[in-house]
């Protein structure tokens, strides 16, 4: 029987997860790489093509023209297909960059997650970021956190926003947020808190991947995140040989 280290599987998902992001950097201004992550985070499972194409046709740079919350959703439904509503847009916003409707996946999609649902969700994490910038936002946020030693009342206070539930939030922060921001900022300080977050937050909520793992290896104890990922690496390099 071969050993399993879910310690070094973990480091080796976040390696992959931080060259993601640095090729991300690669081709778009760091505001625009973190939300094209976010925005294609909400379309999970089916709708992930739906999600990046609105981010490409209404980037980051026209919505903090936008500004407010109600004129910051009404642009993107629009972009999105789901509406036809002009009014409230400005005059100067460009009505013939849209979607079709018929794109965007509702088969086996919760109710809950249907994506206007999701685009409205998203909304106050636009609005609050606008003034300075979405990653100014967070790392602003994870600064403030440095000194508490509680992850989970760290994340909360981090990922301190409406519209998305805790799982979401949680998973949005360990996938996209805190690799992007390993991989942006060189503050020593920033470095350590992340790796502390990565290595003490309990495991997320179990998914198709960390059931399978369980169910195989039910003597192997996952007790963070770390972990966590690195049994989602594990199950996912298998499906791939």
């Amino acid at each position: 029987m071969f050993f399993i280290n879910l310690i070094h599987l973990g480091e080796k998902w976040l390696e992959i997860k931080k060259q993601r992001m640095q090729n991300l950097l690669k081709i778009a201004s760091p505001d625009e790489a973190l939300y094209r992550e976010i925005m294609l985070s909400l379309g999970y499972p089916k709708n992930k093509v739906n999600f990046l194409e609105l981010a490409l046709i209404l980037p980051y740079s026209e919505i903090k023209k936008l500004k407010d919350r109600h004129t910051i959703e009404k642009a993107l439904l629009y972009r999105a297909g789901f509406i036809n509503e002009k009014n409230g847009l400005p005059q100067n916003f460009d009505f013939s960059l849209r979607m079709d409707k018929s794109v965007w996946e509702y088969k086996g999609i919760r109710p809950a997650n249907f994506p206007e649902k999701r685009i409205k969700g998203i909304v106050e994490l636009l609005e609050k970021s606008v003034e300075k910038g979405l990653v100014n936002f967070f790392l602003k946020k994870v600064k403030s956190q440095i000194e508490n030693k509680n992850s989970k009342s760290a994340l909360k206070n981090i990922m301190d926003f409406k519209g998305i539930g805790k799982q979401r939030k949680e998973e949005m922060f360990f996938n996209i947020i805190m690799p992007f921001l390993m991989v942006f900022s060189e503050d020593k300080n920033i470095q350590q808190f992340l790796n502390f977050m990565f290595e003490t937050y309990p495991p997320l909520q179990d998914n198709r991947l960390t059931k399978a793992f369980k169910n195989k290896h039910p003597d192997l104890k996952i007790t963070n995140v770390k972990q966590h990922m690195g049994a989602i690496f594990f199950e996912k390099t298998k499906e791939i040989t």
